[in-house]
């Protein structure tokens, strides 16, 4: 045998060193989109690939596919490396200190550690992103997109058209839409470009929502076919388009309001973390025109009951009194953007959709009998 022939069938190693810490926070990312006990093995594990200066790590449940970048010094670029997340994990958990990596083999505070590793090639087929891009928006404004409009998804896949967040672009405005059927959230923001509608899983948009909450640049949308891939340099979340129809949104939205509420955002948000810390109970809200305040009243299940009276502006005819669920209230505040400094709340009858406008995004609220 020659010694070129010997060189190219000699075997490699994936080899790096790079941060513990860094790697950590990386595949704390990842875990939540890897299956646990899975007749596949393959999907409770990560790809390890790399460039020259990032280690690559790729995590898919079959469905969504998640890929993470990490700053490292890698050589054997070419090999690849598949290793269960969670083991990979517990290696890694501590302060930060140097780790390298030569195969199944990993050296940080002192210790070695070696992986139990899964063949390369049980790991599904990830596609790379391709297609046109439909979007190209910074982090923190598709961070907060996402913030305003993704706790209105159901949890409910059994009615994907409902468990699905819509992004589309009309009218030179980009529009993120999602409602679980109880209520609705609907965000906008400025973008020129060709008009076009994506229905997105919710898990692939929870796996958006911790990729934008790292900083980085931009975030690019691409679409090929009935696969999008939420592209950032290296890291990309890929999912498929869900073939469902989304509700008739804008009939949602009430068109005008008998009258209108408005209070302190800050006030509004310590009182609901008062009044609704935890769970689903009915938060009920009693308005007086006259001393110009909105009460709002909680009672847990020992029945205890807990008060707080706010400062509110009164105009038209608005209810005397409405109720909310707590854990509705508490999303919808949680949304809200330090830049509003008030708050204000379209309102009809009692018991008809409560309307909130706030720094380009509008929440609609079915309110709950008290």
């Amino acid at each position: 045998m020659n010694a070129a022939l010997s060189i190219a069938l000699a075997p490699t190693l994936l080899a790096a060193t790079l941060d513990r810490r860094a790697l950590a926070q990386a595949l704390s990312r990842l875990k939540s989109i890897v299956a646990t006990r899975s007749a596949v093995p393959a999907l409770e594990a990560v790809l390890l690939s790399g460039t020259d200066d990032a280690l690559l790590l790729t995590a898919t449940d079959a469905s969504v596919v998640v890929r993470a970048a990490v700053p490292a010094n890698v050589s054997s670029s070419w090999a690849t490396l598949l290793v269960p997340l969670r083991r990979l994990l517990e290696v890694t958990r501590g302060p930060s200190a140097p780790l390298e990596l030569l195969g199944d083999q990993i050296v940080t505070g002192g210790a070695t550690h070696r992986l139990a590793t899964l063949p390369t090639a049980s790991f599904p087929v990830v596609l790379p992103p391709s297609g046109p891009v439909l979007f190209t928006l910074m982090r923190p404004t598709l961070a907060r997109l996402l913030r305003q409009t993704a706790t209105a998804m159901s949890h409910d896949d059994t009615r994907p058209h409902l468990a699905s967040m819509l992004i589309e672009r009309r009218r030179g405005e980009l529009v993120f839409v999602a409602t679980d059927g109880h209520r609705l959230a609907k965000a906008i923001v400025a973008d020129e470009g060709d008009d076009f509608s994506a229905l997105v899983g919710r898990r692939t948009i929870e796996a958006v929502e911790r990729m934008v909450a790292v900083n980085g640049g931009l975030i690019r949308l691409r679409r090929d076919g009935d696969r999008l891939w939420f592209v950032s340099g290296d890291e990309w979340v890929s999912g498929p388009v869900v073939d469902a129809v989304f509700p008739s949104y804008e009939q949602v939205i009430p068109a005008a309001s008998a009258g209108h509420v408005t209070l302190d955002r800050a006030e509004l948000q310590a009182a609901v973390r008062t009044l609704a810390a935890r769970g689903d109970g009915g938060v009920s809200i009693k308005l007086d025109r006259e001393a110009r305040t909105a009460t709002l009243t909680s009672r847990n299940d020992a029945e205890n009951l807990t008060e707080m009276t706010l400062a509110a502006t009164l105009d038209g005819a608005p209810p005397t009194g409405l109720g909310l669920n707590g854990r509705y209230l508490r999303e919808l505040v949680a949304a809200l953007s330090d830049d509003d400094r008030r708050v204000t709340l379209g309102l009809n009858g009692e018991l008809d959709p409560i309307c909130l406008h706030a720094h380009g995004a509008t929440f609609v609220v079915m309110p709950m009998r008290i």
